[in-house]
């Protein structure tokens, strides 16, 4: 399977308006909405392939998707779990 890394910067994008990831709870059923809303099928298909990726991978360098993160890698990693826990739980 060829995962596209990229489309982590979709939720990564998230971080820019989150002060503390421990805060994080993961997705609301609003933010789940919106992301049914943005993206096609073909799009969220990548997204989630992406994100079940980057929970196997806690040692990738995901902070060089995004550099100007105010955020360590390690809270982007963890941020990243909350989204993926979250989405497997609504579907």
């Amino acid at each position: 399977m060829n995962i596209n890394i990229n489309f982590l910067k979709i939720p990564i994008n998230k971080l820019y308006f989150i002060d503390d990831v421990a805060d994080f709870a993961g997705l609301s059923v609003e933010d789940l909405t919106l992301l049914q809303e943005e993206y096609d099928e073909e799009e969220l298909k990548g997204i989630f392939e992406a994100l079940e990726w980057a929970t196997k991978n806690p040692k990738y360098d995901f902070l060089s998707l995004l550099p100007n993160l105010p955020h360590s890698n390690k809270d982007i990693y963890l941020f990243l779990c909350k989204i993926e826990r979250s989405l497997n739980t609504a579907s």
